[in-house]
């Protein structure tokens, strides 16, 4: 499962936001940080995106609510900041099946010796289903650049799913269909992001 939080305008305090939440969760989840986009102001995120197999964070599926005064403008009215998460499985058609990849292997078209300009090392691995490639010149022998495009490959197709959940959940901002801000999943407050029971 992969799980996108987003801080959707990416208002420094909404920022802040996130990165504590991030705090909050390392202690009581079980995930593997695959990205997080840093934001313009210290200790803040604009968007994390998790791997886990933790069924728990379906739960926190929704609009979280921070309730603390402004750490960058002390002086602003506002209280309230919201960010939100989305959890997304993953789809059949990003899953790389390894019997349908097609590789081709090709000469080398750096220069380096005879090795390289004589013999086909070089590897391209294909995946159709997805329309993505990747390719390997990295070692000597064949079998370990065959190695290393698949592996490159199947990086592709989970980046694919990452991209996907961006650009879902920035389109679901974009609409204002996913703010929520009278019903949030969960509340914190202040700067110690202590949760509301």
């Amino acid at each position: 499962m992969i799980i996108y939080i987003s801080s959707g305008n990416g208002v420094a305090e909404v920022c802040r936001g996130l990165w504590y939440f991030l705090q909050w969760l390392d202690k009581r989840y079980d995930f593997q940080l695959i990205h997080t986009e840093v934001a313009n102001c210290p200790k803040g995120y604009k968007s994390i995106t998790l791997q886990s197999d933790d069924s728990r964070f379906k739960e926190l599926e929704g609009t979280i609510l921070w309730r603390a005064k402004s750490p960058f403008r002390p002086m602003h009215k506002r209280k309230n900041w919201y960010f939100s998460l989305s959890c997304y499985t993953q789809r059949e058609e990003t899953t790389i099946d390894e019997s349908r990849i097609v590789y081709q292997t090709m000469k080398s078209p750096k220069k380096g010796g005879q090795h390289v300009n004589t013999t086909c090392s070089g590897v391209r691995a294909r995946y159709e289903l997805l329309g993505i490639e990747a390719i390997s010149y990295d070692e000597r022998s064949q079998y370990r650049n065959r190695q290393i495009a698949t592996a490159r490959l199947h990086q592709k197709a989970y980046n694919l799913i990452i991209e996907n959940a961006s650009q879902q959940q920035k389109q679901q901002w974009k609409n204002g269909k996913d703010i929520k801000r009278g019903n949030p999943i969960k509340v914190f407050e202040t700067d110690r992001f202590k949760e509301v029971k």
